[in-house]
């Protein structure tokens, strides 16, 4: 079953003396955070005013938190959004979705593990997926990720001999 409400960032500190909250945001998209009216934080709705892109974070105000006082108490909170309000395009998908997922094998079907993480670098994001002992990073590329089917559990890969440690 998915779950209702997906983490979106972490407050990492205050910014500036107007109550900006600075947020790590994790989403491959910076701005993500700009779509929504109301996040949830330790599981309260909080209304957002405003929210700008500096640098790789987000910098959010929310109603109410005007000063840094105000601010500080929500550092190193992890924001929370719910699922039904994100606009997702055609062929994205949450990692918290992916993971656990079958890792089957493109060219026979054979189940060779379950995706245990996603993990991210600049050129693209690597599937680490576990099973009969062995680790596969599997690169997130149509080369190697043949289909995703969520409804269906699995997602099949074209593994090389030599991809598992």
């Amino acid at each position: 079953m998915k779950k209702e409400f997906l983490e979106a960032g972490k407050i990492i500190n205050t910014f500036g003396i107007r109550g900006e909250l600075k947020v790590q945001p994790w989403s491959d998209r910076v701005d993500f955070l700009k779509q929504f009216k109301i996040i949830y934080i330790s599981g309260q709705p909080v209304r957002v005013v405003s929210v700008r892109v500096h640098q790789q974070n987000a910098l959010l105000t929310l109603e109410d938190v005007t000063d840094m006082d105000s601010a500080l108490p929500y550092k190193n909170k992890i924001i929370e959004v719910r699922r039904a309000d994100i606009k997702n395009k055609p062929g994205e998908h949450f990692v918290a979705d992916l993971i656990g997922l079958e890792a089957r094998d493109a060219d026979n079907g054979e189940v060779f593990g379950k995706v245990s993480d996603v993990l991210s670098y600049p050129a693209q994001d690597l599937y680490e997926v576990k099973g009969g002992g062995k680790t596969y990073l599997i690169p997130d590329v149509p080369d190697f990720v043949k289909e995703i089917n969520e409804a269906e559990g699995f997602i099949s890969f074209h593994v090389l001999e030599g991809m598992g440690q």
